[in-house]
């Protein structure tokens, strides 16, 4: 199994937050961290090395602790993803993206690449750390890369709460308003998530308490998140190409940018 937790950074208070995270992980998980600084070529001649370690020691808690420099000379977002698969990485940590140019609109932030073409699972790093991930909210929409991510979330916290949610609407509801058809498909709903469960890992499933919630993916989680006090987010995400992403967007994309939560994001490899 791997050893090594890769955290990216520019220098932006965003990403300070994203490395005091990695640091924590990588001390309960007992792994050892990267913390990756992109040089981007089409920046000019970068500073030297002495510089940049100075920086780098500048931004973590303990200027004198143990932890790995990488510079790769590429854009960041190619940088990140492809330190992670070198390394064998078992986490990619990061801070939160921000828009650039018109290219992060049409094609996404560095971040989406990352979630996009990285090996590993991505954690989006929005709050300071205070502690370990206690209580997770998981959405899942019933397909397999919902499934795939609480399995391997329940793996990386074992001792975590679990929260799963699934989110339903009637279908054209403007033409659809008699409240027998809204119980008709709560019930098919029921059906389709008691069948989901049963699917789980026996020592997943007894972690697991489900939510079915009328209203949009989005409404019921920031609402349990809020409930429940959850300090992570778990989405399942298909790994859709850039084209996907440019064209048809993504619920898991619009979750990540919306909910004020550490994201985790966990791409299906099947």
């Amino acid at each position: 199994m791997s050893n090594k937790i890769i955290v990216g950074t520019d220098f932006r208070a965003e990403a300070d937050r994203a490395i005091d995270r990695a640091l924590k992980l990588g001390e309960e998980w007992d792994l050892d961290v990267v913390i990756v600084h992109a040089l981007d070529p089409s920046l000019g001649e970068p500073p030297p090395r002495a510089e940049l370690d100075r920086r780098m020691r500048s931004v973590l808690p303990d200027p004198e602790m143990e932890v790995t420099f990488r510079y790769p000379m590429d854009r960041a977002d190619y940088a990140i993803a492809g330190v992670a698969e070198e390394e064998d990485a078992r986490l990619v940590v990061l801070g939160v993206a921000r828009f650039n140019s018109l290219r992060d609109f049409l094609l996404g932030t560095a971040v989406d690449y990352v979630i996009r073409h990285s090996p590993v699972p991505t954690l989006v790093v929005k709050n300071r750390p205070t502690g370990p991930y206690r209580r997770i909210v998981c959405a899942t929409d019933f397909y397999p890369p919902s499934r795939h991510a609480l399995e391997k979330a329940a793996d990386l916290f074992p001792d975590a709460d679990l929260q799963l949610i699934h989110a339903y609407h009637v279908p054209f509801e403007g033409w659809q308003k008699a409240e027998y058809v809204r119980k008709d498909v709560e019930k098919a709903e029921r059906k389709v998530f008691k069948e989901f469960m049963t699917e789980l890992r026996p020592e997943t499933r007894e972690r697991v308490t489900p939510h079915l919630v009328y209203g949009s993916a989005a409404g019921a989680l920031r609402k349990d998140i809020r409930d429940s006090e959850a300090d992570l987010l778990v989405l399942g995400t298909h790994g859709e190409s850039a084209l996907r992403h440019a064209t048809i967007g993504s619920t898991a994309n619009e979750l990540l940018r919306s909910l004020p939560i550490d994201t985790l994001v966990i791409k299906n490899h099947e």
